[in-house]
């Protein structure tokens, strides 16, 4: 799963389409990553969103859309491992 090549760049929707083309549409979906910044232990996340979100950058012209497709993470709940997932 881990790729160099891609990790240090961040993976397009091109590539992620890529890799669950073949998967049924009922396939959870997981995402782990660094427990902390620094820690070689790893943490499971759940996908909550994802879209376009906005950002504000203070310089007066408010809330404007962000360019990148944007995927949200939560810590998943005891709930989530219970379901059979």
């Amino acid at each position: 799963m881990f790729n160099k090549e891609t990790s240090s760049r961040g993976w397009t929707v091109g590539e992620l389409r890529q890799a669950l083309e073949n998967l049924p549409a009922d396939t959870p979906l997981l995402a782990y990553g660094p427990a902390a910044p620094g820690s070689d232990a790893v943490q499971d996340y759940i996908i909550v969103t994802a879209g376009f979100g906005s950002r504000d950058t203070g310089d007066g012209r408010g809330p404007q859309s962000s360019r990148e497709f944007q995927i949200g993470v939560a810590y998943p709940d005891s709930a989530f491992y219970h379901t059979g997932r």
